[in-house]
């Protein structure tokens, strides 16, 4: 390989680098979700305490993203739109993710 190419390649790899990481964070900024007029990160730790609290009580308390207490009264729906939200951003960094892998 002459100077060039290297400096194509490491290029290449920086630009991809950048871009990945903007990718994911647009897909986290795409998890925040708002629910009775809270908003709430559509993350696997929301979604797996809501599983878990789902499965002792008909209704409890979570933060929000600021912080603040919130009845969850159907948690049903919550989880429902929790896991919603979050496959939707993923799907969307995977497709994302997959124009990186081709460059690359």
């Amino acid at each position: 390989m002459d100077i060039h190419e290297l400096k194509r390649q490491s290029d290449l790899s920086y630009d991809i680098a950048v871009a990945k990481r903007n990718a994911l964070e647009k897909a986290r900024s795409r998890q925040v979700m708002a629910y009775n007029g809270h908003l709430f990160r559509a993350d696997a730790e929301t979604i797996c305490l809501v599983r878990t609290l789902k499965e002792s009580l008909d209704t409890f308390c979570v933060l929000d993203t600021n912080r603040n207490p919130v009845e969850i009264t159907d948690p049903t729906e919550f989880l429902e739109k929790l896991i919603g939200r979050n496959q939707e951003s993923l799907n969307a960094y995977k497709q994302i993710y997959q124009t990186f892998t081709r460059k690359g």
